[in-house]
């Protein structure tokens, strides 16, 4: 929202106090173009009348989360918060153009918001966009503008900010949750011993993700955002966390993780794997085999077996390539399959095996690299391609990094994957931080992180995300196991996963 005016304290003077909840419908307009009944903030750009809808539309995009204005695209962006638009402006000397103007009030601003109108009676530029609003969002819009920039979010204070996590710290992966919150608490520590982020200690409190409303808990202790453990959250959580416009950052997601509005990941889901091999498999098909002969998909009949088939068929058919076999065990028939594409535990990987060479079948196997590692498919290496995530390219000097951070800390090394997202997330939701600068909103972190590209944690390929880009890390390397040492070995360039 491209507002080239003045606004609010005017508007204040001449409206009684809007109550908290039209603000926060407010806020939801302002920040995301998007009402909280779920519709999209419309504007109108140009002589042409351009429709700008959603995201896009929204007055955060240009003016900034905090409304202090910009330079978008060589464009002066003007300040819309109260102090700024409270006040009558005059022309500065020497300038050509007329831009005074009194200060706003409650008419004319909704008059420069939905007509382009200056409160002095001037056009306003072509860049500003004319909102069509309705009466209820007339009023939420103009609540929260009232108050914008006035109070800081949750969980920041001049010396410190607060971040939150969901981690286990009970149950059967309690060891797990332990182990990820101290690489947390030892990262922000560096963090500290170097001064903080511009002078703010970065504290980090801990939920339990067995309670059912750990994140609630999280909220009500005023955390600035949440930075994530070996664990998604549940929908609930989600649309908790939207509701608020709680920054989030997570390893893994497990809805595929692009779209406006949703938490940031590093990593796609395990089954996103499944989809990038079709894609390699396509692009490497010469002969046209995949056109011919439908891959087979071996899972267990669980919920992340049904997901990983569900990639793969999804895939399959958008390519226009026959649906592939499903089984829970290796398939009957006398035509071999292109390829298998597996998940599951390693001992079905190892079962699997076993079942091929029974039969004589020859053809390459697609799985997880989460479970390389085990010794049972260590005599893998001649049929078996792991889908490896992090890749190999630099992949030593990354181990180098993570032992050495572990090793300043005291922390024993533990499971590695694990360890390494941790310390990859609050790498770049420091760098976020930084960026976002002394007066960080939570809006402006989301802002931040969308602008992110190529961050190289150290640990993990560089990240990148954007408005319409979630998923950090969008690609994998396929790796074979080594025969004799069990060392993970190329058998791929590194290949991108399209969207």
């Amino acid at each position: 929202m491209l507002l080239s005016l003045g606004m609010l304290g005017a508007c204040r003077k001449e409206t009684a106090s809007s109550a908290p909840e039209l603000a926060r419908r407010g806020r939801s307009l302002f920040l995301r173009g998007e009402s909280a009944r779920g519709e999209p903030l419309v504007g109108r750009l140009g002589p042409e009348r351009i429709e700008l809808s959603g995201h896009v539309a929204a007055c955060a995009r240009c003016h900034g989360a905090s409304g202090r204005g910009s330079l978008e695209g060589g464009v002066e962006v003007p300040g819309i918060h109260p102090a700024a638009l409270g006040h009558a402006r005059v022309n500065a000397v020497g300038t050509v153009d007329d831009r005074s103007r009194p200060a706003y009030g409650r008419a004319t601003l909704l008059r420069a918001i939905t007509e382009g109108v200056s409160a002095s009676g001037r056009k306003l530029g072509v860049a500003m966009p004319r909102y069509e609003l309705g009466e209820a969002e007339r009023e939420e819009l103009l609540a929260y503008l009232e108050r914008l920039g006035e109070a800081p979010d949750p969980g920041i204070s001049p010396t410190s900010l607060t971040l939150g996590a969901v981690l286990p710290l009970s149950g059967e992966r309690e060891a797990l949750g332990r182990e990820v919150e101290a690489v947390l608490h030892a990262a922000f520590a560096e963090v500290n011993a170097e001064g903080g982020v511009f002078r703010r200690r970065l504290e980090l409190v801990v939920e339990d993700e067995t309670a059912p409303d750990a994140t609630a808990k999280l909220l009500e202790r005023g955390v600035f955002a949440l930075v994530g453990g070996p664990s998604t959250t549940s929908s609930a959580s989600e649309a908790l966390l939207r509701r608020e416009d709680i920054p989030v950052l997570l390893p893994l997601t497990s809805s595929g993780g692009d779209g406006e509005g949703s938490p940031f990941f590093l990593y796609p889901e395990e089954s996103q794997q499944a989809r990038l091999v079709v894609q390699h498999l396509t692009r490497t098909d010469e002969e046209n085999v995949l056109r011919r002969h439908p891959l087979w998909v071996v899972r267990p009949e669980d919920e992340s077996g049904r997901a990983w088939a569900r990639a793969a068929r999804e895939e399959a058919l958008r390519r226009e390539l026959p649906a592939p076999v499903e089984s829970s065990a290796l398939p009957g028939g006398s035509e071999p399959p292109p390829a298998i594409l597996y998940t599951g535990p390693a001992s079905g990987l190892k079962e699997l095996l076993q079942q091929m060479e029974a039969r004589g079948l020859e053809v390459p196997v697609f799985a997880p690299a989460s479970i390389a590692g085990s010794s049972t498919v260590a005599g893998a290496s001649r049929h078996v391609r792991f889908i490896y995530p992090p890749g190999l390219d630099s992949d030593e000097e990354r181990r180098r990094v993570l032992s050495a951070f572990l090793g300043r800390h005291g922390l024993r090394p533990g499971h590695e994957a694990l360890q390494r997202h941790a310390y990859a997330a609050a790498r770049v939701l420091v760098e976020a931080l930084r960026r976002a600068g002394s007066d960080v909103t939570r809006a402006e972190l989301v802002h931040v992180l969308e602008s992110m590209r190529d961050f190289d944690t150290g640990v993990t390929p560089p990240v990148t995300f954007g408005v319409d880009r979630r998923v950090g890390v969008r690609g994998a390397q396929l790796v074979r196991v080594e025969p004799m040492g069990g060392q993970l070995q190329a058998a791929s360039p590194w290949i991108p996963l399209s969207p």
